[in-house]
């Protein structure tokens, strides 16, 4: 199914709507609270951050990705730094990470870290490699994981946004592009 450019032009309208920011704010706390909850180790190591090598996919909705650019793009203008362009999302793609990930140089261990760390979608606030001294991990973030889906999709609903899931380099792709791809 083709992603047209009028989809894309939709999401990156409404993600500054007041309604859009509400939900995605308050489920960053929720998320939060939950996560606080478990207590997750994260070594910040940016391993999740390397798709390809940790062997996972990130996915987000057409609508959360406009969101979280938008709120980036704007941090970044603040600080006088670059807006995410089409051509750091292939770099990333042909490295098999995130966009977004910064490796710390001159570490020989090669480890790395979330350049937008405050912004980050919230499946990379929901994933975390550490499964818990009890090994339920998968258990607790897969069931927040798809609670949250579900209220994505109706908030896409909600604000009569079109619907899509992508995988997380292809989103910001789009938005970036502000273009139709090809799913």
């Amino acid at each position: 199914m083709e992603l047209t450019s009028d989809q894309i032009r939709r999401w990156c309208d409404l993600a500054t709507h007041p309604e859009v920011e509400r939900f995605f704010v308050e489920a960053r706390l929720r998320i939060a609270e939950v996560v606080r909850g478990q207590r997750p180790i994260c070594l910040a190591s940016g391993a999740c951050c390397h798709f390809d090598r940790f062997g996972h996919r990130m996915y987000v909705s057409g609508l959360e990705a406009a969101f979280v650019v938008a709120r980036i793009d704007a941090a970044r203008r603040a600080r006088a730094a670059n807006p995410l362009r089409v051509l750091d999302v292939d770099a990333a793609r042909g490295r098999g990470d995130c966009p977004y990930l910064i490796m710390r140089s001159g570490d020989p261990s090669g480890s790395a870290f979330c350049g937008e760390h405050e912004e980050r979608p919230l499946g990379c606030r929901i994933f975390y490699c550490d499964r818990g001294a009890d090994g339920r991990g998968d258990e607790w973030q897969s069931a927040l994981y798809e609670e949250m889906h579900r209220e994505v999709i109706a908030l896409h609903e909600a604000v009569d946004a079109p619907y899509r899931y992508l995988e997380w380099r292809e989103a910001l792709a789009a938005v970036a592009a502000g273009d139709g791809i090809t799913a």
